[in-house]
């Protein structure tokens, strides 16, 4: 049987297209659709770059710069992948994720873009407190928000959602959890750090929880199957028979995998397999992450254990996709060993030539 002929898409600008997901955004439709016309706006354009692909510095949070931009690259589609690393003030988030997506919203609205696709976070559900066992998206947001970051998304989340049909402008929000892979800032080089500061035999609390990664490649695919799925509606909505707009969805690799599992598969491919393992309880590994955090507080240094860090890797989350499989038809591209096997020699590679350049 052929493949569903594609959607084409001719004009796309990636905002955070040089950032650890935009980049693989960008990267993948180089490759799935080499006829489209691909820009990025970011606030500093410098890395990960592509050839053929047309680099903007700018800041999304400003409506002059926004605008310079999109009449510069004038894109049907806008995918918004701008997300702050974890751990930053409440602030920024507040700056980027609500005053930023609400400018790019805006003035994409004036500019006539056809499709807008938010990346959001599967956490906007979570309150940080109660298991999520295969949920779906008919979860309510929290009243009270798990943190600051989830806080902001879920605020621009309904603003992109709300922003849907205004003018013809078709929106969706894709919600991901636990994203790993090349160029990866937080989940792969943190369980590097445990690895070499040897802790790798300690284990908080039973590895009976489920949790959701998603491999990177597959959040990028997502991105682009969900601009395909926009721009393949019909001008007059009265005459879809289906319609994907102005819907979340959550985005995994589909394989949920005991919590622990997944790190010990990272350190195993990285060529370390701890020779024994100490459990600590949950309520005892809670206590702990308190006192990092105030060693952390009175010394001025990051502490290496939280109480949240306790939190998501000894509760029970993991997502249903679907909404995105029927939706969408979405299908992870590459599986989760696979993505490990990967993300890891990506690193192992950027260690090489580290090392080879200081030998120099």
């Amino acid at each position: 049987m052929a493949a569903p002929k594609k959607q084409p898409l001719h004009n796309v600008l990636v905002v955070g297209g040089c950032g650890f997901l935009g980049h693989h955004v960008v990267k993948l439709l180089l490759q799935q659709h080499p006829e489209c016309n691909v820009s990025v706006m970011d606030l500093h354009t410098s890395f990960n770059n592509f050839p053929g692909v047309a680099y903007y510095p700018g800041d999304i949070t400003s409506r002059e710069q926004v605008d310079k931009i999109l009449a510069q690259s004038r894109p049907e589609v806008v995918i918004d992948t701008v997300s702050p690393v974890f751990g930053l003030g409440k602030e920024i988030y507040f700056r980027v994720n609500v005053d930023g997506t609400r400018t790019l919203l805006d003035a994409s609205t004036d500019k006539g873009v056809r499709a807008f696709v938010y990346t959001s976070s599967a956490s906007v559900v979570f309150d940080g407190v109660n298991d999520m066992r295969n949920v779906n998206e008919s979860a309510p947001i929290p009243v009270v928000p798990m943190d600051a970051y989830n806080e902001t998304k879920a605020i621009g989340e309904r603003m992109v959602l709300d922003a849907n049909r205004k003018r013809g402008m078709l929106t969706v929000s894709l919600r991901l959890s636990g994203l790993f892979g090349p160029g990866d800032r937080q989940a792969l080089p943190g369980m590097f750090q445990a690895l070499e500061r040897g802790q790798t035999k300690f284990q908080l609390g039973d590895n009976s929880n489920l949790a959701d990664f998603t491999y990177i490649v597959n959040a990028a695919y997502a991105h682009i199957l969900a601009a395909e799925k926009l721009l393949g509606m019909p001008v007059d909505l009265e005459k879809a028979s289906t319609t994907v707009d102005g819907e979340a969805y959550f985005i995994t690799n589909g394989e949920p995998v005991f919590f622990w599992d997944f790190v010990r598969a990272v350190w195993a491919a990285k060529g370390h397999v701890a020779p024994y393992t100490i459990a600590l309880p949950k309520l005892l590994s809670h206590y702990a992450g308190g006192a990092s955090e105030l060693v952390g507080w009175l010394t001025g240094k990051e502490p290496s254990l939280t109480r949240m860090k306790v939190k998501l890797s000894t509760c029970q989350r993991y997502f249903d996709i679907r909404k995105a499989k029927t939706m969408l038809g979405y299908a992870p591209l590459i599986s989760l060993h696979q993505g490990v096997l990967d993300g890891v020699a990506w690193f192992v590679e950027q260690e090489k030539k580290e090392s080879e350049k200081k030998e120099q």
